[in-house]
């Protein structure tokens, strides 16, 4: 019952907030309203299904420095967890799917938040190109590594995209590995699930390997891969 309320609820705050985005997003090109309005929206996402979140490793973040952000994707919960807890200024890499949503999806494509196609390779490589250009510009950038949500709870093999925006904008790797969110909203489900917690990890700061290329992508991509399933 509490679950089907708080739903009704936070669609009502989803299309409103939506609706505000979009001009604060086109008028304030530095990302900061959008990104404090998404928060505002995260909040209320964990507010209303009465989701309690315990972080730890915040002390880890260190703003300024050129930084990649990987978390595991278990649920959609994740954006709002990570949005609501990552004290940095983070543009977050989605799917262009979720810009289809009505209102939220609209207010998603004039967002400074990064759109990733995979309609083509040409698309792919444009979205990867300009969350380098984020992070040179002072912003940093969090990706879902696996792709998509897993189907069982378990962390699935990573893709090298999040590697090659790390090296390519020489910035340092900061893992993160979310637990409880697939409790919230595994893929099989609907509806958020209310009164559950979720912890936060945030692990240490992984630096670049020395050299550039597939093959240094490939062993960052393992090295930090590890490093998340020791984390979980």
């Amino acid at each position: 019952m509490r679950s089907s309320i708080a739903t009704v609820l936070f669609l009502i705050v989803t299309i409103i907030l939506s609706i505000i985005s979009i001009p604060a997003a086109l008028l304030d090109r530095s990302g900061r309203s959008y990104l404090w309005l998404a928060r505002v929206w995260s909040k209320s996402f964990l507010f209303l299904y009465g989701i309690k979140v315990t972080v730890s490793g915040a002390d880890r973040i260190r703003r300024g420095i050129p930084t990649v952000y990987v978390a595991n994707h278990s649920s959609y919960a994740d954006i709002p967890v990570i949005l609501a807890t990552v004290p940095d200024d983070i543009r977050l890499m989605l799917r262009d799917s979720l810009t289809r949503i009505p209102i939220w999806g609209w207010a998603l494509l004039v967002s400074p938040f990064l759109i990733l196609s995979r309609e083509s390779a040409a698309k792919a490589k444009a979205a990867l190109d300009k969350a380098t250009r984020t992070i040179h510009n002072g912003a940093a950038v969090l990706l879902f590594p696996e792709g998509t949500r897993t189907h069982d709870g378990n962390i699935q093999p990573f893709k090298r995209g999040a590697f090659k925006i790390a090296l390519d904008s020489e910035a340092v790797i900061v893992p993160i590995v979310l637990k409880g969110t697939f409790e919230v909203l595994p893929r099989s489900s609907r509806l958020p699930k209310s009164g559950t917690s979720v912890e936060v990890s945030i692990g240490t700061a992984i630096q670049l390997p020395e050299g550039r290329g597939r093959n240094i992508e490939i062993e960052l991509m393992k090295q930090t891969e590890e490093a998340m399933r020791a984390m979980v």
